[in-house]
Parts: C-alpha cells; sequence; structure tokens
C-alpha cells in the first residue's frame, strides 16, 4: 500500500555507536596520550586538551586565558607568526586553537605522513609561544576594537548581560573577551605569565586519531613533548562554589529598536549528570529543533519571530538552560509569557505525548552515527571525554539510553530541571515600548548595561 503523500515517513531504525577503542599511555612528566587508530583515509588529528578555560581568568582580568590562547599561534619556536602559518600551509593542514569555558584545545588535521612534523608544531606553540609586547598590544587593540563592535549587537549584548544573570560573579558568569577595561589594565607581561604557569603537561592530554599506531604516536609524542617541564599552580578558582537562582527581568534599553533579543533561562546541571540523555531528548521536545514547542508557538500560532529555541549549555561544573530567540518589539511581553508558559506546560502531567517523544528520539538518534565518521570527529569527541570527565563508552550509550527514555521519565525530569520559578528574563529592546507590558507580568525588573 502506498502511503499518503499528506502522511510523514516513518524513521527507519537508529545505527548503533560502536567508538574506536582508545590506547592510553603517559608520558614521564604527566601527559596522558590517546591514540584512537582509524585508518579510513590516510589523515591524522591531533588535539592538545589544556585544562585551562575561560573559568581560569582571575577575577580582575576577564579575557586573559582567552587572549593568551589567540596569542599562540602568533610566532612560536624559532617561527614568527607568518612563518608558523606557512609551515602549516606546507603540510596542508589546519590549525584551530579554541578556548572554552573548561579547556583550551589546540588542534591541527593533516596527511598521516606529517604526523611528526604536526606533533613538532604543536609542541611549539605548546611549549615555546613567543609572545612578545608587540604581539600582545596588537591582538590587545583588535579585541578592543571587537568588543566595541560586539557591544551593538543586540544577540551578544544579550548573551554577556544573560551569562551575567544567571552565573553571577561564579567564574563562568563573564564573556570570554573580556572588557575593554580589563584588556586596556592588562600588563604585556600578564598573558605569558598565565601560560608559564596554568600550561603544562600535568593535566594535559594529547588525542591523536587517524591512520597511525600507538607506537608511531607514543614515539612522536615522546620526541616532541617528553622534555615538556612547567612550574603550574593550582586553579585559581573552587569548582565547589555554589550557583544561586536571581529571578528577574534585566531590560537592557536599545532606543527604537524595532525588534527584542530574549533569553529566558536559569543555571543549569553539570555534563556529567546522569539525566543527560533524558534532558536533551526533553529539549528536543521543547526548544531543540525547528518542530519543537516554542518555536511553533512563537514562528507558527504567534507569528512574532523568524525562530526560537532552547538549549542545555553543559559545563564540567554547571551549566545553563536557555531559550533565546528575537521578536517584534510590540509582542515581547506576550513572547516571554508564552515562553515561560511551554516552560509550566511541559511540567504538568499528562501534558507529554508518547508520539511527540517519539519524535524527538528520532531526531537525536537516526543521524548520530554520523558524528563518528572521521578521525577529526573522533579526536573532538575523545577531547570531550578530556574535557568533562567522562567514560569512554558514552557515545555508545546515547541512542540506547535515549531511546530509553520514557513519558514518565521525561515528565520527572522536567520538574527537576525547567524551572520557571528561578528563571532569569533578558531583553535587549526599546525600554519606553517594552517596560509597561513586562511590568504585567508581575517579575522584578532591573534595568542593566553589560561592560564592554
Amino acid at each position: 500500500m502506498i502511503a499518503s503523500r499528506f502522511e510523514s515517513p516513518l524513521p527507519a531504525a537508529p545505527t548503533p555507536v560502536r567508538f574506536p577503542p582508545i590506547e592510553r599511555t603517559t608520558l614521564a612528566n604527566g601527559l596522558s596520550v590517546w591514540t584512537i587508530p582509524h585508518g579510513a583515509v590516510p589523515v591524522v588529528t591531533v588535539v592538545l586538551v589544556l585544562p585551562r578555560g575561560t573559568a581560569d581568568d582571575p577575577a580582575d582580568r576577564p579575557g586573559l586565558v582567552s587572549l593568551t590562547g589567540d596569542l599562540l599561534d602568533e610566532g612560536a619556536g624559532d617561527r614568527d607568526a607568518i612563518a608558523l602559518a606557512d609551515a602549516f600551509a606546507r603540510l596542508g593542514a589546519q590549525l584551530e586553537i579554541d578556548v572554552g569555558p573548561d579547556a583550551t584545545t589546540i588542534a591541527v588535521s593533516a596527511l598521516a605522513r606529517d604526523l611528526d612534523a604536526c606533533l613538532s608544531l604543536v609542541a611549539d606553540i605548546a611549549q615555546r609561544p613567543r609572545m612578545t609586547s608587540a604581539d600582545v598590544r596588537r591582538v590587545r587593540d583588535l579585541r578592543i576594537s571587537r568588543l566595541r563592535q560586539l557591544s551593538q549587537t543586540p544577540g551578544t549584548v544579550a548573551d554577556r548581560a544573560f551569562v551575567a544573570g544567571i552565573f553571577g560573579d561564579h567564574p563562568y558568569g563573564h564573556g570570554a573577551l573580556g572588557t575593554t577595561a580589563s584588556l586596556q589594565a592588562l600588563a604585556d607581561d600578564e598573558p605569558r605569565a598565565f601560560w608559564e604557569h596554568q600550561y603544562g603537561p600535568e593535566g594535559a592530554t594529547i588525542v591523536v586519531a587517524g591512520a597511525v599506531t600507538p607506537a608511531e604516536v607514543t614515539a612522536g609524542t615522546h620526541r616532541t613533548f617528553g622534555d615538556w617541564r612547567a612550574n603550574m599552580r593550582p586553579r585559581t578558582w573552587d569548582e565547589r562554589v555554589a550557583l544561586k537562582s536571581d529571578p528577574r527581568i534585566v531590560l537592557v534599553d536599545r532606543p527604537s529598536a524595532p525588534q527584542s533579543e530574549l533569553r529566558i533561562g536559569h543555571v543549569g546541571t553539570p555534563r556529567r549528570t546522569s539525566s543527560y540523555h533524558a534532558l536533551v531528548t526533553l529539549n528536543a521536545v521543547l526548544g531543540g529543533q525547528f518542530t519543537s514547542r516554542i518555536n511553533r508557538a512563537l514562528r507558527e500560532e504567534q507569528a512574532v519571530t523568524y525562530g526560537a529555541r532552547s538549549s542545555f549549555d553543559f559545563r564540567r561544573v554547571s551549566g545553563g538552560f536557555c531559550c533565546e530567540t528575537s521578536v517584534q518589539a510590540d509582542a515581547t511581553a506576550r513572547a516571554v509569557a508564552d515562553v515561560l508558559g511551554q516552560f509550566e506546560a511541559i511540567r504538568e502531567d499528562g501534558n507529554l505525548g508518547e508520539a511527540e517523544l517519539d519524535r524527538a528520539k528520532a531526531s537525536l538518534t537516526r543521524g548520530y552515527v554520523r558524528n563518528f565518521e572521521t578521525a577529526a570527529q573522533l579526536a573532538r569527541a575523545a577531547a570531550q571525554l578530556v574535557t568533562f570527565g567522562l567514560d569512554d563508552d558514552v557515545f555508545d550509550r546515547f541512542v540506547p539510553q535515549v531511546e530509553a527514555v520514557t513519558v514518565p521519565v521525561a515528565a520527572e525530569t522536567a520538574r527537576a530541571f525547567v524551572r520557571p520559578a528561578d528563571t532569569t528574563v533578558v531583553v535587549v529592546g526599546d525600554a519606553a515600548t517594552v517596560r509597561g507590558p513586562l511590568e504585567s507580568l508581575g517579575h522584578r525588573i532591573v534595568q542593566a548595561d553589560p561592560e564592554f
């Protein structure tokens, strides 16, 4: 029988994930070495994971860790920035340096035959960055200019206000780029001092995935990283710091703005939570995909936005839960009420149905295996294991554990982790237009001007 063209096709069964085994060794200096042989094509990806991220910024120097990471490829060893870029280009290699809240990663992909050359270049960047005063000043000035630009971008203003709103003075509560005041006060030698005392083999892991053998990787890392020594100091903040909710509406005035940028959410949970699979499944129903409830309500039913989404930002210590969207200015209060209404509704008994949950699970599981096809994907997945302290079989368990989420489990998860009463609402818009309607919602309103 031929299905009607008005019937959605049924999804096929999900393909199970079998993450390759990781071969581990540790150098005498404490550097962990992980090898993931993957010989499908003759390429290799190297990822060095350093356990220092933007949360390690000193309280009076937001942006220092990110700036330090940005300086790593501005010359290293006997190469200046141009010579270093040329060395990677000659290998056809792609270098990426990323500074997240919990870790800094240095990643490079190239042909497997160039493994030793790639390891040598990464070793130079990590162990022998130049960080000259001229480079520090130039990169710092570029960042200050970037901050001026971003301060005029409603989405970035909303993101910064939301992070500060839910995390407060916790190390997670500031933007990666820092502030103009912090950067202007930064001495030329501060990035190098941070690198000297916070970068080193202790606690670091190098992941190598591709058409290589563990013996090749061990020999190469011993040659290039074996002599790495550092006078590392303990991290500057306590991961046990408690986070408290402070529900309110944070209003950032943008006079005459035709739209309002919204961020609505609260403090979330760490990546290692046992409810992870139920949370991502629940979010797929609520706002994690185009057909989710929040997007349908605001885009299709209210017609006040081009799109709205929600997400859990899982970090090592905590995280955030947030709905983000941009709506017509005159619909601001109504959109906030609708989102909070969706938060409340999904917590109610009998609100979530089997069919809706099955569609959410299918959206998460049917294409999940595609995340582990290449050496680069495997290396970056392993970097997640390092950063968040996850078990080796975490990716293998994703599909079956999402499939196992039931309606009662999802409902209980919603009641535990979606907390409308703890919600901070950030509105970046025309205060003259939106303040009155927002007051009718009955929430405390504070006006703010995020620091850039």
